[in-house]
C-alpha cells in the first residue's frame, strides 16, 4: 500500500512539475478541466489540450459548434469504418479465384471508395460553414 502511494506521487510530481514547464513556455492555463481526467487544460497559441492526456480539446462556445463537431465526428468515423472494410477486402480478394465474387467484391470496392469520397466533400462543407 505504500509503494502505490509513492508510486501516486511520483505520477503528481510530474503532471506538476509538467504543467510548471508548461507555464514557463508561455502556455496559459485556463479554468476548465479536461472532460476525461480533470486536469486543468492549457492553451498555447490557438491549441487547447490536456498536458496530463496529451490530447487536443475543443472547448464548444454554442450549440451550433456542436452540431457541427459532433457532425464531422459521425463523418470521421463513417470514413474509419470504411478502411477498415477495404483493408478486409483486399485480404479477402488475394485468395479469391472466383471472377463472379471478384466483380462483386471490386463493386463494393467501387461503392465504399464513392462513399469515403463523398464523406470528405460533407467533412469539408461541414467545417467551411
Amino acid at each position: 500500500m505504500v509503494e502505490g502511494s509513492i508510486a501516486w506521487l511520483f505520477a503528481v510530481g510530474l503532471e506538476v512539475k509538467k504543467m510548471a514547464e508548461l507555464l514557463k513556455s508561455g502556455a496559459a492555463m485556463l479554468s476548465e478541466t479536461c472532460p476525461e481526467c480533470g486536469t486543468p487544460l492549457f492553451r498555447k497559441g490557438n491549441e487547447t489540450f490536456c498536458p496530463k492526456c496529451n490530447k487536443p480539446v475543443v472547448i464548444i462556445q454554442s450549440a451550433e459548434q456542436e452540431t457541427r463537431l459532433m457532425t464531422d465526428r459521425v463523418l470521421w468515423d463513417s470514413e474509419q469504418i470504411l478502411l477498415v472494410k477495404i483493408q478486409e477486402m483486399n485480404m479477402v480478394m488475394k485468395n479469391e479465384r472466383d471472377p463472379e465474387r471478384l466483380t462483386a467484391y471490386g463493386n463494393a470496392l467501387a461503392s465504399w471508395l464513392s462513399s469515403i469520397e463523398k464523406l470528405r466533400r460533407l467533412r469539408t462543407q461541414n467545417i467551411e460553414t
